[in-house]
């Protein structure tokens, strides 16, 4: 008799937490990722031709979605190959330009580099650190909506 209402006490007990509550507090809304980026004008070289590079034209708000953490694929749909042959390297660089003002034809140019690594026990290669040449570009990006 004792060990049926221990029994009881016990399955009573887990019926208390409803799934509905366990589900709604383990599906809240992620926060948002924080851009973090550093800046080094020291990490890039003179490369021969680089300043005729064209580049890409995008909006800080589309490169503020590349945070540590972010596959190393995704970032193909965002700004496409690296611009200084490195595919294979873990380090790729790229120059952007981003439009002075919406609607403007006038344009900023950047150097942005994308450092990454691979976390220990995973197969894909992540971003590690977000590098600019420049202040001014990366508070274009941190600002952005």
């Amino acid at each position: 008799m004792k060990a049926q209402r221990l029994i009881l006490t016990i399955l009573s007990g887990f019926s208390l937490v409803s799934p509905a509550a366990a589900f709604a507090r383990d599906a809240a809304p992620p926060s948002a990722p924080i851009y973090v980026a550093t800046v080094d004008p020291g990490a890039f070289r003179e490369a021969p031709g680089e300043r005729d590079k064209l580049g890409v034209t995008v909006s800080p708000a589309s490169v503020r979605l590349i945070t540590p953490g972010v596959d190393k694929f995704s970032i193909y749909p965002l700004l496409g190959p690296p611009h200084f042959a490195e595919s294979v390297r873990r380090r790729w660089n790229y120059v952007l330009f981003f439009p002075v003002a919406p609607g403007s034809v006038d344009r900023v140019r950047c150097r942005m580099e994308i450092r990454f690594a691979r976390p220990r026990g995973h197969y894909n290669v992540t971003v590690s650190e977000v590098v600019w040449q420049e202040k001014s570009c990366a508070d274009r990006v941190a600002a952005a909506n």
